[in-house]
């Protein structure tokens, strides 16, 4: 239980103890403390039993009354018979993607019982009353249900069987399919796992991370009481409101009703876009950084499909309209960063966006400006001062959109944008480094009243979202019922992560950051074959020692014979960095050299620059990020204490050591240039033909349209 990375989650709080003599391998106690055998059991077996005991350990200890309060008998027995079910029913789905399943192959479970459980129905009343003897044999006699309905119990497992899932089969539900994790890896596209990965250098927050050990015991915890509502017979929706409540105290906002959940900052933009489209007036949103926001948001901001596959699990085009979203949309795409990655002034930038309001406006649309808190590379993208100037000058004709996704920056401030009367969208897995595709957007009051209105949101945005994720407003009621269990799990998670940040005192906050910045920064300059990315410092906070004044993401190229890396070169750099790289070097590496190559290393996916010469998407930047962990210390003494440890050295920096791994993987380029690394997440992407989804105007004031790179990334 304690050795293994799919157990050492479930392991607290739970009691375990010896029990010398017992006939079983283990057996569960009324108090949900288990007892363990002192005999020597086969590691497949100890793994699957083990599992089984904490999975009705933790149901036992949520769901029942105390022990000694009649637990088998009555009603009582019917319930303790559904925690037994519920059990071994997450056990067996656990085993078929655990440790002992090789990928593609069907391994026998080390019990009768296990396979009929892993379907994806429930078994009928004759096979479940032949289980449930057996899987009482698990528990203490106290424990064991008598006089049970099995009629009834079968009809409550054919209602409850979605749900009696392990906690990191839930964590990759309901998303598209960049959440699937990898049939030979277990690797997402983000190169992140359902489960911690224990010893990875972890600088990947502007992209995704893996989740750390008490994220995953949060998330545990959630599906264990998802499991308990659906034993009780209750549904799950409160616990939604639960966690946009949580939200709404932690932005300081003033109710769960301003909280849409939405699985990632892309599902965030469509649902913003829905929003705007109860206006029913023509829709241009302008989006300058539109290489540093989400790759898929301007299929969003169309009203268009981003993804091959819904939330809901339904299969769609990429790149069609969705129904019931505007037709006449118009997306305006302004770039951050010019030749040779070199950053546009704030001052031209803004001048575009004014010139783009100024059309569009004139010819009676409405417009949706995008404002990045902050970028893929760190930059703040536009200031605010003048994105309000701006909405002075035509009231009541633009709208903001707070792109925080990134969520490095200080809830007062994420309160001040909603009460300028603009929409923020932030996710729980960036910064936060919650599970990946844990998103929200806060309203403002005039979206709030668009939603009280007689008009209701796009028909299609049902393939996407649940009345459950959103406020309980008239607009929002044509939504389907349920809910996204899978959001809820990762949003458990991301929690856990954020209230250990908020119990770091603000001053500590700064200070580790600081420490972590200088070293990062510090090791990179020093480095020989890699370049900062040209950057600009964040605009200064009202507080001059505020944590989010300082920079988290350090972009860098990575040279090799005088060159940069392409894009394509860095995102294999980006795999590799991820692998064990001994097995594809030479035999004879020793000592620290091969320790180093099998140092899993994650940082953030490459975004895509130009080059001196204009080639577009012609350099691929690799990321440094700065993350919440590793101001709480939850990722771990490899994670944080290192990186924020006073007087360190450079060599000592783990971001040192990340370099380090970088150079060997350039000293043996000219054969890992030309492999696939196993850890590789970049699928194949399909892009939208033409390139665009409105017609080309005004093509002097900027880029229009959705630019096949964009579509491409997505």
């Amino acid at each position: 239980m304690q050795s293994s990375p799919f157990l050492r989650h479930m392991l607290a709080p739970c009691f375990v103890l010896q029990q010398p003599g017992s006939g079983q391998p283990v057996c569960v106690q009324p108090d949900g403390s288990i007892a363990c055998s002192a005999e020597p059991v086969e590691p497949a077996q100890a793994w699957f039993y083990a599992r089984f005991a904490l999975e009705l350990s933790a149901l036992v200890r949520a769901c029942c009354p105390p022990a000694g309060a009649g637990l088998a008998e009555g009603g009582n027995g019917q319930r303790m018979a559904r925690l037994l079910l519920a059990a071994a029913r997450v056990t067996a789905c656990a085993w078929q993607t655990g440790p002992f399943c090789p990928p593609g192959r069907s391994v026998p479970m080390p019990c009768a019982w296990g396979h009929g459980l892993a379907g994806s129905t429930a078994p009928d009343a004759t096979q479940l009353a032949r289980c449930l003897p057996e899987l009482a044999f698990f528990v203490a006699p106290a424990l064991r249900p008598h006089g049970v309905d099995v009629s009834a119990l079968q009809a409550w497992a054919c209602a409850a069987w979605p749900v009696l899932q392990p906690a990191e089969g839930l964590v990759v539900s309901g998303g598209d399919e960049r959440l699937d994790p990898g049939a030979q890896t277990g690797l997402n596209r983000y190169g992140c796992q359902p489960l911690p990965r224990y010893g990875e250098l972890d600088f990947s927050s502007s992209t995704a991370s893996t989740p750390t050990l008490p994220a995953a015991r949060a998330m545990h915890q959630a599906a264990t009481r998802l499991i308990c509502l659906a034993v009780e017979g209750q549904g799950a929706e409160a616990v939604v409101e639960e966690a946009k409540t949580f939200l709404a105290g932690f932005y300081h906002l003033d109710g769960a009703g301003r909280v849409v959940l939405a699985p990632s900052g892309t599902d965030c933009a469509l649902a913003a876009t829905a929003v705007m489209g109860l206006l029913n007036t023509p829709l241009t949103t302008i989006v300058p950084g539109v290489e540093e926001t989400g790759s898929g948001v301007p299929l969003a901001t169309c009203g268009r499909h981003f993804a091959h596959r819904t939330a809901r699990g339904l299969a769609v085009q990429k790149g069609m309209p969705i129904d019931g979203f505007m037709r006449d949309a118009e997306h305006v795409a302004l770039e951050l960063r010019g030749s040779n990655a070199e950053r546009v002034p704030d001052n031209a930038l803004f001048t575009a966006c004014q010139q783009h309001v100024a059309r569009a406006v004139g010819a009676g649309r409405r417009v949706l400006l995008y404002m990045l808190h902050v970028s893929k590379t760190g930059q703040l993208v536009l200031p605010a001062s003048r994105v309000r100037a701006l909405c002075a000058q035509y009231p009541g004709q633009v709208d903001v959109l707070v792109d925080a996704c990134q969520a490095r920056l200080r809830p007062e401030l994420v309160r001040q944008y909603v009460a300028w009367g603009w929409a923020v969208m932030v996710t729980g897995s960036k910064f936060f480094t919650g599970p990946p595709f844990s998103g929200a957007l806060f309203l403002p009051d005039s979206w709030l009243a668009r939603l009280h209105g007689t008009a209701c949101l796009p028909d299609g945005l049902a393939a996407y979202a649940s009345r459950a994720e959103w406020p309980d407003l008239p607009a929002c009621r044509t939504l389907p019922a349920g809910l996204n269990v899978g959001l809820f799990v990762r949003w458990s998670g991301a929690r856990a992560e954020m209230e250990a940040f908020a119990a770091v005192p603000d001053a500590q906050k700064a200070e580790r950051l600081q420490q972590f910045m200088q070293g990062a920064t510090a090791a990179l300059r020093a480095c020989p074959f890699v370049r900062l990315l040209p950057s600009v410092a964040l605009s200064t906070q009202p507080e001059a020692d505020a944590w989010d004044s300082l920079p988290g993401i350090f972009a860098f190229t990575v040279m090799h014979d005088g060159c940069a890396l392409d894009f394509a070169q860095a995102r294999l750099v980006h795999g590799w960095l991820l692998a064990d790289l001994t097995p594809y070097l030479p035999i004879g590496l020793q000592g620290e050299e091969r320790a180093l190559a099998a140092l899993p290393c994650h940082v953030g996916q490459p975004v895509a620059l130009t080059t001196a010469q204009g080639v577009e998407a012609g350099m691929g930047a690799l990321r440094v990020s700065a993350s919440a962990r590793h101001i709480s210390g939850t990722g771990g003494s490899y994670a944080a204490a290192p990186a924020v440890a006073k007087g360190a050295s450079t060599a000592d920096h783990p971001v040192a050591w990340m370099l380090a791994k970088l150079g060997l993987i350039l000293r043996y380029w000219a054969d890992l240039a030309h492999a696939q690394p196993p850890c590789h997440p970049h699928a194949a992407r399909a892009s939208l033909s033409g390139g665009g989804c409105m017609p080309g105007q005004a093509p002097a004031l900027g880029r229009l349209g959705i630019s096949a790179l964009a579509l491409g990334q997505s």
